[in-house]
């Protein structure tokens, strides 16, 4: 499967959203940040394309904006350049390969490249996904995320840490089990491409899909942050349990599915 991307060079042709969804304006902030690196960037940028919760029109308050940069090819100096382009921005997130890494693209985490992705310049070809790879892709987010909820569990819910405060702790461990409720969303949505369904772009849509309350809980994690973040920073306890449960879940019917 191969996913091309027109070519902009003018940024006020930009527009988010494609493949019939709605179509807005585009942030000036991403504009200008489109622009600048195509300006700086030149003929060594190869594709820019614009993903995450603020791309599919369903950002939070926590939501970055999210970028992959596709090179010709990567070096110091250009890694640099980018660096700069970005040293007085925050809530930006970029993930930059060459077209040659794409190429080597491990089997894993390839979804990102298929779904989502607002073009914003050139082209680039997308790895292409197999249903082997959306297992592992399973499992690899699995595996991360009991291991950060156990971990966490287990040692990182102490009042004082390396000399850390209390209070930094509570809102640290709460901040990075949300992040793993959007991995575990992640692990969610490609579920539903193993099953032989469409990709779910949106939370909405794949809360609407879920019928499991603790799945449910996951997504609504995300969508209800502002109003639930005091208490998970009081007790984060609650919700590492349950992704952890979520993820035991999914790869035990990923288990009974090979076994059929």
């Amino acid at each position: 499967m191969s996913t091309g991307t027109r070519k902009v060079r003018n940024s006020a042709d930009i527009v988010a959203g494609d493949q019939g969804s709605q179509r807005r304006p585009l942030p000036d902030e991403v504009r200008e940040v489109a622009d600048r690196l195509i300006a700086a960037l030149g003929d060594n940028l190869a594709a820019l394309l614009w993903h995450g919760s603020w791309a599919r029109g369903e950002q939070t308050a926590e939501s970055d904006h999210d970028l992959i940069i596709v090179l010709r090819q990567v070096n110091d100096d250009l890694i640099l350049v980018i660096q700069g382009l970005f040293a007085d921005r925050s809530d930006w997130s970029t993930y930059i390969k060459s077209e040659q890494e794409l190429r080597q693209y491990p089997v894993t985490g390839r979804v990102q490249f298929q779904f989502g992705l607002v073009p914003l310049y050139g082209e680039f070809e997308a790895p292409p996904l197999s249903l082997t790879g959306l297992a592992e892709d399973i499992r690899l987010l699995a595996t991360n995320i009991h291991h950060e909820c156990r971990y966490l569990l287990v040692h990182g819910t102490r009042k004082v840490h390396l000399g850390s405060a209390a209070e930094f702790l509570r809102v640290r461990n709460a901040r990075w089990m949300y992040y793993q409720a959007k991995l575990a969303v992640l692990a969610l949505k490609a579920r539903e491409l193993l099953l032989g369904r469409s990709y779910p772009e949106t939370r909405a849509e794949l809360r609407g899909r879920l019928t499991g309350e603790d799945e449910r809980a996951v997504v609504d994690t995300i969508d209800r942050w502002p109003e639930l973040r005091d208490g998970f920073e009081g007790d984060v306890t609650p919700l590492v349990l349950r992704l952890d449960s979520v993820m035991r879940n999914l790869v035990a019917e990923l288990d009974s599915g090979e076994q059929e």
